[in-house]
């Protein structure tokens, strides 16, 4: 995609269209059905969620004004909407965002069922799902809240409800296979599929072509010019092997993944953060792969570098600790299930190379100074078209001059890299 092909359209009117009347008796229905209450719908309202930013999505709440059975009063219930993007949209970009709020939306379905093998709460409860939106429990409503904004990274007592919340959705996974006799990786094939990390995926390819040229420019490699051919001519081949990480593995046990549980994906109880798990939100990166990449992707995007290296081992016991403690109360032995704890521990080694690239990639995009991203996408959505998706080295290479801090952390998370790469091989 290129420069000159940005064309943006306006894909619906206005809010009013997003609901029916009918699918606004349906959605209230489900709600009502969740509570053992009947009612009917009054009207609704769709307001815009502003305290919600995102690049994917827009997002709205549902007003439902109803009265339940035998009664007079008039109650109201908010929902909350995730709808496909329509303002200032590209229309390439529009059919891309659609298909991930269609492959969402599906497993939300799915999600609904994994809700039932746990008590703990880690997951909001979906009751309307159509090709371009779903609705689903308003998440502060249930008493839970957001990272305090600015927050940019976290703590390990932060990361320990994270961290459970991705091992009973993992533990559930597993039961749902073993009483439903079937594979969620099969089951939910169509919807399971790779939107970030594939050569064909702009904003994949266009973030590899800048994290290459950071790491030429980092200072233990700057004047080595045995590593400035293999950065040239060989680190870009070895990086495809994340392209078959991605996938389920063929050796390690497969779960359902959540693959985006970095700090504005988690919500916190509002009066017991430590003592309950987080609430995980945007399940559109989804795939069927082992524990170790959401254990890699929290961990990783989640941390400084330094700080990671340093409590590491405490997270991994954190993490493999709730995941046992989730499986033995489903009924299921970890160790008959390919997930002991060495086996999870070899597939953190084996899964390192992906943790470390999408971390790099990542930073691209979430770890820019002065809300750069956002400023482009409010006043300069063509030059946002182009960082996202045509060619974001040149602002990243400028950005890190003239923000030292920014280019310390970039050159924090390359070495990672390098280390996992051309380091290992020397």
């Amino acid at each position: 995609m290129s420069n000159d092909q940005y064309n943006p359209v306006l894909a619906r009117k206005n809010r009013t269209d997003l609901f029916s009347t009918e699918e606004c008796k349906e959605i209230l229905a489900n709600l009502l059905t969740d509570k053992n209450k009947h009612g009917h719908l009054v009207n609704f309202d769709v307001v815009p969620a502003t305290e919600h930013v995102g690049f994917l999505g827009e997002y709205f709440h549902l007003y439902l004004r109803y009265q339940l059975e035998n009664q007079k009063d008039v109650q109201t219930s908010r929902l909350f909407v995730k709808s496909v993007i329509f303002q200032n949209a590209n229309m390439e970009f529009y059919m891309e965002k659609m298909g991930l709020i269609k492959k969402e939306s599906k497993l939300y379905e799915l999600l609904n069922d994994l809700k039932k093998f746990s008590p703990h709460v880690w997951c909001a409860k979906c009751y309307f799902t159509r090709k371009d939106l779903f609705v689903m429990q308003n998440v502060e409503d249930m008493g839970y809240v957001a990272l305090p904004s600015g927050t940019r990274f976290l703590s390990e007592n932060q990361l320990g409800p994270i961290l459970k919340s991705l091992a009973t959705l993992h533990a559930s996974s597993i039961a749902y296979e073993k009483q439903e006799g079937k594979s969620i990786g099969v089951e939910f094939r169509e919807v399971l599929y790779e939107v970030s990390v594939h050569p064909d995926v702009d904003w994949y390819t266009t973030g590899l072509r800048a994290v290459l040229a950071v790491a030429a420019t980092h200072p233990d490699v700057l004047n080595d010019a045995e590593a400035q051919e293999f950065i040239a001519s060989q680190l870009p081949r070895y990086l495809d092997r994340v392209y078959y990480m991605v996938n389920p593995s063929p050796i390690h046990r497969n779960v359902f993944a959540h693959r985006d549980a970095w700090g504005a994906n988690v919500f916190y109880h509002r009066w017991q953060p430590q003592e309950k798990r987080s609430v995980l939100v945007d399940f559109q990166l989804c795939r069927y792969s082992p524990p170790a990449i959401d254990f890699h992707l929290v961990s990783y995007l989640n941390l400084e570098p330094s700080r990671r290296k340093k409590i590491i081992e405490s997270l991994t016991q954190t993490y493999y600790n709730a995941l046992a403690e989730e499986m033995r109360e489903m009924g299921i032995d970890p160790n008959q299930e390919q997930l002991s704890k060495q086996e999870f521990e070899q597939s953190l080694k084996d899964f390192a190379l992906f943790g470390a690239i999408y971390n790099c990639l990542a930073a691209t995009i979430l770890r820019l100074p002065d809300n750069y991203l956002k400023n482009l996408k409010d006043e300069r959505p063509k030059d946002f078209h182009r960082f996202c998706n045509v060619d974001r080295t040149k602002d990243v290479l400028r950005l890190m001059k003239v923000h030292p801090e920014f280019a310390d952390y970039m050159y924090e998370c390359v070495g990672d890299l390098l280390a996992l790469t051309y380091h290992k091989q020397n």
